[in-house]
């Protein structure tokens, strides 16, 4: 089996299966600000710390550039040596910087790279960046053979190399994917509106396992964060099946129980009802019971999700979330859904969450409307939560009747429970009403009951009946 050098990066590292490749010729391409030197430059002091002889070679940026953009991390080049070959021989060209493409100068380059990668026993190497040398070729198999050159010198010395390719080549071809070991491709997607969003993705790994699919990543002041794309099955958990109550008696009789673990629901109804209550009925319930729930708001500040805690349940004002009730704020236009995910996956691996709430759904079905694939990645969240017991709660507004051909309704298909709370008019008053429109897993009522915001909370009442295109309402006591 080859053996894996570490990246630096852990999570980079387990879409490699442990790694780049040792001995071999690796390219990381991408346009220009996609994150190239920063995860070559990563890789080095990664590489440094493992006492692994470390070498840069420059040849679009100068040394001092190259110190300004790791002191903008936070992080020291110290340990590693900095190469800034000559593109141009001085007594061939005189005073000129820009010049012809020539077979001769290009040999010369690949051969004082490869002369500097052996006299300095190099076992870790970036050369930075590919779209000079391809500047000095004039064709692109003379390019290519140039670097299969550079591939066999630099493999028999021993190095492990990243190659960063910015893409920016005329008529660009794919002569490094085919002459390199490994291809990784960084790609940046402007959003209407908020952050970019980051992916990269595993072309190639010749002789080597790795994670297929696209991966958001980010790019923090002193780290680099990659968030592998989820697989439901590869996650799993025994757990015995237990039902959460929610502890508003009148709730638990009709939706004939509980919710079970590993099971989700969803809790619909429009806007100011009550649904963050009933949601937050559920987290508490499960933290008096000794659990633990991840609440994530997506739609109100923290702040006022906590005073509604304080208002409405009495619960204690503490920020450190001691009683295993764990808020998470998450800004719709600043996190990719590869993040959200992997906030949620922290919470279950790391914290032993047994809820997971996600208030709204609309919010999050907002941040990855642009997906192809939306129901696929929301039923593969829904599937490892499953798989790891977890009860998920999804909070979602709607305002009409249940439309299934659209978000967020159409993701009703699969959950496993269904809480709808609704307005009811009675003459000149407005009331409010909940039932259980789905419950896959045991028996449910059918009954459509009063429902009250109260001081504490909420309650359920009797069965009212609904006539009328309107909405008038009789309570049955």
């Amino acid at each position: 089996m080859t053996q894996r050098i570490p990246t630096g990066i852990p999570e980079l590292d387990s879409v490699l299966r442990g790694g780049l490749l040792a001995s071999r010729l690796h390219l990381l391409e991408g346009r220009p600000g996609s994150g190239k030197t920063t995860i070559g430059m990563r890789l080095l002091i990664a590489g440094v710390e493992q006492d692994l002889a470390c070498l840069y070679v420059t040849l679009s940026e100068t040394v001092d550039e190259l110190h300004a953009t790791a002191e903008s991390h936070g992080w020291s080049l110290g340990g590693i040596e900095i190469f800034a070959p000559e593109l141009v021989s001085p007594h061939e060209y005189g005073e000129q910087t820009i010049m012809l493409p020539s077979d001769a100068e290009l040999s010369r380059l690949i051969d004082s790279i490869a002369s500097r990668v052996e006299q300095s026993k190099a076992a870790l190497v970036v050369i930075d960046s590919m779209a000079e040398i391809r500047l000095l070729a004039h064709d692109s198999s003379h390019y290519r053979r140039q670097i299969i050159a550079l591939r066999n010198r630099l493999g028999h010395a021993g190095a492990t190399v990243l190659l960063l390719d910015d893409l920016t080549a005329v008529n660009h071809e794919f002569e490094l994917q085919s002459a390199v070991h490994a291809a990784i491709t960084l790609e940046q997607r402007e959003q209407p509106y908020g952050a970019v969003r980051r992916m990269l993705k595993i072309v190639k790994l010749r002789g080597g396992d790795y994670q297929s699919g696209t991966h958001d990543f980010a790019i923090e002041q002193n780290e680099i964060l990659v968030f592998p794309s989820l697989i439901a099955e590869e996650h799993h958990r025994d757990y015995p099946p237990r039902a959460l109550t929610s502890g508003v008696s009148g709730l638990d009789e009709i939706m004939g129980g509980g919710i079970m673990d590993g099971t989700s629901t969803m809790i619909i109804g429009p806007t100011g009802i009550g649904k963050t209550t009933v949601a937050l009925q559920y987290a508490l319930a499960a933290v008096r019971e000794g659990g633990k729930a991840a609440y994530f708001v997506l739609d109100e500040a923290e702040l006022t999700l906590r005073s509604r805690m304080i208002d409405r349940f009495g619960f204690e004002d503490n920020t450190e979330d001691p009683n295993g009730l764990l808020i998470s704020r998450v800004n719709p236009s600043r996190i990719s859904p590869g993040a959200f995910v992997w906030r949620v996956r922290r919470r279950v691996e790391d914290d032993l969450v047994r809820v997971v709430i996600i208030d709204s759904i609309n919010s999050y079905l907002e941040l990855i409307k642009n997906e192809r694939t939306l129901q696929l990645q929301m039923n593969e969240l829904f599937s490892y939560l499953a798989n790891m017991g977890v009860i998920t709660i999804i909070v979602g507004a709607h305002s009409a009747p249940l439309d299934t051909t659209r978000e967020p309704d159409a993701l009703s298909i699969i959950t496993d429970n269904i809480i709808s709370l609704r307005y009811l008019e009675e003459n000149d008053t407005i009331k409010q009403a909940v039932s259980i429109l789905k419950k896959r897993h045991g028996r449910h009522s059918r009954d459509i009951r009063a429902f009250n915001l109260v001081e504490d909370g909420f309650e359920v009442g009797g069965r009212v009946s609904q006539v009328g295109h309107i909405g008038c309402v009789q309570n049955d006591q």
